[in-house]
């Protein structure tokens, strides 16, 4: 159990540094909303629904790329901030405060990692 919630604060970290990072990417359009269902950390792979489950609330974690290259996020209800993406084949890099971050658009998913870890979204 301590285990699963330092890697849930490890996400929640990187969630937080994404407001001020960013990435992802694909040759369609990869503009839409997306929902984080899955995440890595240490190794690990965890659904997000069944670890919300385990503590009893929602992380919310989602990601909105607008037609016109503007970007937003929020977790559990809360803006995380604006940003821009822009795509480039299968990597999308979002931008957030000045920075930037790569992500991989695959099968309808956008994988994003830093610092070891990754979120894992999906087009609601």
């Amino acid at each position: 159990m301590k285990k699963r919630v330092a890697i849930v604060l490890s996400v929640i970290m990187l969630a937080m540094s994404l407001a001020a990072c960013g990435g992802g990417g694909s040759s369609a359009s990869v503009a839409g909303s997306y929902k984080a269902t899955q995440m890595e950390a240490d190794g690990e792979m965890i659904n997000i629904a069944e670890y919300e489950a385990m503590l009893g609330m929602k992380l919310d974690f989602s990601l909105e790329l607008k037609e016109d290259g503007k970007a937003s996020m929020s977790m559990m209800g809360e803006s995380m901030g604006d940003g821009e993406w822009k795509q480039d084949g299968s990597t999308v890099t979002l931008t957030f405060e000045g920075e930037s971050a790569q992500a991989e658009y695959k099968n309808g998913k956008i994988t994003l990692e830093m610092d070891g870890d990754k979120v894992i979204f999906e087009k609601k």
